[in-house]
């Protein structure tokens, strides 16, 4: 875990995007924790797929010309998939039925919370920090649909 944090930062460091890795991580933890999703089967692939998805969503951040409507868009259509679909369970950590429900209120919870944050922050006209949580919120989504298509 620890190599991981500092490897997203170095990443942040190298891309000159230091507070938008923070930003991403903070929202990214906490919502993968709860909701689950696809897992590497072994450690490094894990940390090699760590690393380009960050790196690949620090470029989407940097590249990608951003609108305050489309990131609020992109929040709201991956949050309601991630509302509906999470926990999702991997097959080397089967949940049951008390902690699904404990982890579906966690994530339900967390990602009511940052969807807040991603309009808050696009009313306020921080469109960056707005774009950088909807990337976390998007990036559990698309490891939510990839656990539940690959178990």
């Amino acid at each position: 875990m620890i190599l991981n944090v500092a490897t997203i930062i170095g990443i942040g460091i190298v891309l000159n995007m230091v507070w938008e890795s923070i930003i991403f991580l903070l929202t990214f933890v906490p919502l993968r924790f709860n909701a689950g999703g696809y897992h590497a089967k072994t450690q490094l692939r894990c940390y090699l797929y760590s690393v380009a998805m960050i790196t690949a969503t620090l470029m989407g951040i940097k590249i990608i010309p951003w609108t305050g409507i489309i990131c609020i868009a992109l929040t709201l259509f991956v949050g309601t998939i991630i509302f509906f679909l999470a926990p999702v369970e991997a097959a080397n950590k089967p949940l049951g039925q008390v902690e699904k429900a404990v982890y579906k209120k966690r994530t339900r919870f967390t990602l009511v919370v940052f969807v807040f944050l991603v309009l808050l922050f696009c009313y306020i006209g921080q469109l960056v920090i707005s774009v950088c949580i909807m990337m976390g919120i998007v990036i559990v989504g698309i490891v939510l649909v990839l656990g539940r298509v690959t178990s």
